[in-house]
């Protein structure tokens, strides 16, 4: 760093950028300053517009007092006042009024009845009882109406209503001036302000009663009254912003509609103008410094960038493993630095590579090694297998012939009975033969006897029968089964057995269950474990119920005895091999265990609740058969 002079130094490069980028901050200031400025001048804007509505109100005040006073100097002329003038005379002096001040569209007088006695311009002779300034004149008030059209000719007019009384002072009509609004628009239609800028009248139900564009006349102004000043946005045709001001119209003697307002508005740009102006002129400014910044930006960037492409250039030739490559060192600056360090990097990775690769060399030697010690070790895994898979099937067998020892007393039994009729039929026929006295009837006696022998024959068969098929090593492979069926052949191999220790079988098999898929004697082997077990836990005799039923996807088979059931620390311990708590019975603590693998092999679950004293339930589930593989 010390020998790269000081115009060489990335920094500063990086602090003229910096500098140039500077001007983002004076384009915030800038937009601050505008944004502050024209809050400013709006307010300030509104305030002339607030000074000039009040000094239009006193006008307006000024003019509206002078006509009024006008039509009370009418009122409080003598000739007016007497009840003796003939109507003529008032008349008379009412046109004077009329045509000395050349206010007044027209001069009425009516009587207290609400009818026309004598007017100047009109001939109208309606009723004016229910007229606003007629009713306040007969109660002895001023009041000037709200502004409205008269059709004959068409004119917009304000009514000056006072009273007219008597020499007594009984009030006995009321004068009424009508004031034509063009007295009025003079005064305000001839205020200018700015190029946009307007004074207008609103009444009490925001309409226009003076607007220097008379289309506006009579409609809804957009103004609220109720504040001093405000902005109205998207207004018009040409959806303007205005600025207003709005002043309250009283007039001195307090006979003005209390309901008027004067309304100076200015359209919003026309009040900001200069503001405007200067925004454009600062504009153009900043339009010229951002051009300059970019072109200073441009030429800074490729001193700047040029170095780097050529470092990346470089680095891709490395990327592609040209490792020994080595880039130029052209100066001394932080890129010279950069290339220096480059170079260095790339002469560590090549020595680095070097080793990789040898070591590479010794590691794919001792995977050679690896795989042919897989291959030996997988040889030995395969007999171990074959091993294991032969020691199960001779414990699944040895299981099963556990099994039939347990049932031996049971199965001898069932024999024992068939047997004995058999005997004893063919040993009564044999004495029968043996005495030559045969006659034609015994005939039917010995077709009766045999079939009673065939009977027997054919039990005793069904007996071995399932005898064996519970013996053999079930090689067969899965057959649709009813397993009410299969619960049927399992207990006539075992219901002796049940009945000698005092055990009543209870069913409750539902004749539509659905077909299982299975191994017919695995799970009778399942279900003998599951029987002998419930009737090894009721020493003294009880009820073993056994129930099937169908389930959404399958059969539940349920197995629950009322024996002494299964302590609570050695339920999650029931499936595993080896495990027994049969202390008396000398149990190889296997049955559960083949009981859980054959149901899963059947891909059945198989579940156990008990409460100790109380029982136990044993509960299978088995998957319906497919229809589809029908």
């Amino acid at each position: 760093m010390k020998n790269i002079s000081v115009f060489r130094r990335l920094g500063f490069k990086t602090t003229v950028l910096i500098s140039l980028v500077a001007f983002l901050p004076m384009f915030i200031g800038i937009y601050y300053l505008f944004r502050s400025t024209e809050s400013y001048m709006e307010k300030k804007a509104q305030n002339d517009l607030e000074l000039l509505a009040k000094s239009t109100e006193k006008e307006l005040c000024r003019f509206m007092c002078s006509c009024i006073v006008d039509i009370k100097i009418l009122a409080d002329n003598e000739i007016m006042k007497s009840l003796n003038m003939s109507v003529d005379k008032k008349l008379s002096e009412m046109k004077k009024i009329q045509n000395y001040y050349k206010r007044f569209e027209d001069v009425t007088m009516v009587n207290g009845k609400g009818r026309v006695i004598a007017s100047t311009t009109y001939n109208y002779r309606g009723e004016w009882k229910s007229k606003k300034w007629f009713q306040e004149a007969m109660k002895g008030n001023i009041f000037v109406s709200d502004a409205y059209i008269i059709l004959d000719p068409y004119e917009i007019v304000v009514a000056i209503g006072v009273p007219l009384r008597d020499e007594s002072g009984r009030i006995q009509a009321a004068l009424v001036g009508k004031l034509n609004m063009e007295r009025l628009w003079d005064i305000v239609d001839n205020i200018n302000i700015g190029k946009t800028g307007f004074v207008s009248i609103v009444n009490g139900q925001h309409y226009f009663v003076s607007h220097p564009d008379k289309g506006n006349l009579f409609q809804y102004a957009p103004f609220d009254t109720d504040k001093q000043f405000g902005i109205v946005y998207n207004v018009g045709a040409k959806s303007e912003t205005l600025i207003y001001s709005a002043v309250r119209c009283v007039g001195r003697f307090g006979c003005m509609s209390s309901n008027w307002r004067i309304i100076v508005a200015q359209e919003r740009w026309d009040s900001l103008y200069n503001l405007w102006r200067l925004k454009y002129n600062v504009g153009y400014i900043l339009i010229i410094g951002i051009f300059a910044v970019i072109i200073a930006s441009i030429m800074v960037s490729r001193r700047v960038v040029k170095p780097i492409h050529d470092l990346i250039r470089e680095m891709r030739k490395v990327s592609g493993g040209e490792l020994s490559h080595r880039i130029e060192i052209k100066n001394k600056s932080e890129f010279g630095l950069l290339a220096a360090s480059f170079n260095d990097m790339t002469m560590r990775l090549d020595k680095r590579r070097q080793e990789v690769q040898e070591k590479t060399r010794a590691l794919e030697e001792a995977i050679e090694k690896i795989n042919e010690l897989n291959i030996t070790l997988g040889k030995k895994v395969e007999e171990r297998t074959r091993e294991l898979e032969e020691k199960q099937h001779q414990l699944l067998q040895s299981s099963k012939l556990a099994a039939v020892g347990q049932l031996g007393a049971g199965v001898a039994h069932e024999l024992n009975n068939p047997m004995s009729g058999i005997l004893g039929y063919a040993q009564f026929m044999l004495e029968m033969i043996d005495s030559g006295n045969l006659k034609t009837e015994d005939i039917h006696t010995f077709k009766k006897y045999l079939q009673h022998i065939e009977n027997g024959a054919r039990r005793c068969k069904e007996i071995v029968m399932n005898l064996l098929g519970f013996t053999r090593k079930s090689t067969e492979n899965f057959e649709s089964l009813n397993v009410n069926k299969v619960i049927s052949d399992t207990l006539s191999l075992i219901e002796h057995q049940l009945l000698l220790n005092k055990v009543k079988v209870v069913k409750d098999l539902d004749d539509n269950v659905k077909q299982v898929d299975g191994k017919a004697s695995q799970l009778q082997q399942v279900f003998t474990n599951l029987i002998v077990n419930a009737q090894q836990a009721m020493s003294e005799g009880g009820q073993l119920f056994i129930s099937t039923r169908n389930v959404e996807g399958g059969v539940k088979i349920e197995f629950m005895d009322t024996g002494c059931g299964i302590p609570e620390e050695y339920k999650s311990r029931l499936f595993e091999p080896f495990f027994t708590t049969k202390i008396d019975w000398k149990g190889t603590g296997l049955g559960l265990s083949i009981c859980y693998d054959i149901i899963k092999n059947h891909n059945g679950n198989i579940t156990v609740k008990s409460h100790e004293g109380e029982g136990t339930a044993f509960t299978i589930t088995l998957p319906i058969t497919d229809i589809s593989d029908e």
